[in-house]
């Protein structure tokens, strides 16, 4: 059997933590070690995870001075013992077959990374029942398109990696939005296959809050440079399908009418491209369309969505 390692980045989250470890060691794969790294928490996180160490020798906690997520996951990056890695966010859980179905797709494809389907859930989580999955496997280029086109969560979550794939330090620490789209697009890029099962096998919780949060300016800007960075031109229509939706982030978090006129000058470069594209996400395109009216009628409707209002 193999050892994989869960790591699990951890802040202030003393309310969540128990039942996310919990579902981590109640996997039918058995041979895992959890490792959370507790960033700086000021409540009982700490106190919660040391507990849970003390009934199960699989969980290791490593603290540290409060870092950010991305330094939590390169740290348990580092500390990892396992061939196999996994990530899991604190407040999240995992179905009990999340590991096994994950190491099974990788050895019957062959591949270097899984990816799974997730499951929202809000009060408590209850795993779904599986079937047999299906599979599907696509080469490093195709995942990074599918990624790009948002046919595959950005999340690093809801995936196994073979930590020879991963390198030390996968998160950008210095990248503050869409860390997790970068580390799974350098990473896809490098490998010869992944492997993708239609199984909902991860439990994401949805916070009352869990509403799009606001997001600096800069910040979005650094992810689009980034992305513009990485571009291929085997590759060019789905990366302007992403750079068109984070053009549409920032129309709905522009607080100014400039910034909003900026944020719709951005998204004219692409937005030919998505109307164009067969691959383009409906919702997309839809949007894409809207914007020739000018930044406000995409605005506007994401207003309404939010509403409620159809």
């Amino acid at each position: 059997m193999s050892l994989v390692s869960i790591i699990v980045p951890a802040y202030n989250v003393a309310e969540y933590i128990e039942s996310c470890l919990n579902s981590l060691l109640a996997q039918t794969h058995e041979e895992i070690e959890v490792v959370v790294v507790d960033d700086g928490s000021t409540d009982q996180t700490a106190a919660v995870c040391a507990a849970v160490a003390r009934r199960d020798a699989r969980v290791r906690v490593i603290a540290q001075p409060n870092a950010g997520v991305s330094a939590s996951r390169n740290r348990g990056v580092q500390e990892a013992r396992g061939k196999y890695v996994c990530f899991v966010d604190s407040d999240d859980a995992a179905h009990p077959d999340m590991v096994a179905r994950l190491l099974a797709a990788l050895s019957t494809a062959g591949a270097e990374i899984a990816c799974a389907g997730y499951a929202p859930f809000s009060a408590s989580y209850v795993p779904a029942e599986l079937g047999s999955s299906a599979a599907q496997t696509l080469s490093g280029e195709e995942a990074c398109a599918e990624l790009l086109y948002q046919r595959i969560p950005n999340g690093p979550w809801a995936k196994m990696f073979a930590r020879s794939v991963v390198g030390e330090e996968p998160f950008n620490s210095d990248v503050c939005v869409g860390e997790d789209l970068l580390m799974n697009l350098d990473v896809m890029s490098q490998v010869e296959h992944v492997v993708v099962v239609d199984d909902a096998l991860y439990g994401y919780r949805q916070h009352d809050a869990s509403t799009m949060h606001s997001v600096r300016r800069e910040n979005r800007m650094r992810l689009v440079t980034e992305i513009e960075a990485r571009r291929e031109e085997e590759l060019s229509a789905a990366f302007d399908n992403r750079l068109c939706a984070e053009a549409l982030y920032m129309v709905f978090e522009a607080s100014t009418a400039a910034e909003r006129r900026s944020a719709l000058a951005l998204m004219k470069r692409y937005r030919r491209v998505v109307l164009s594209d067969a691959q383009s996400l409906p919702q997309l395109r839809i949007y894409a369309a809207a914007s020739y009216a000018g930044a406000w009628l995409p605005a506007a409707i994401h207003e309404w969505k939010a509403r409620g209002v159809h």
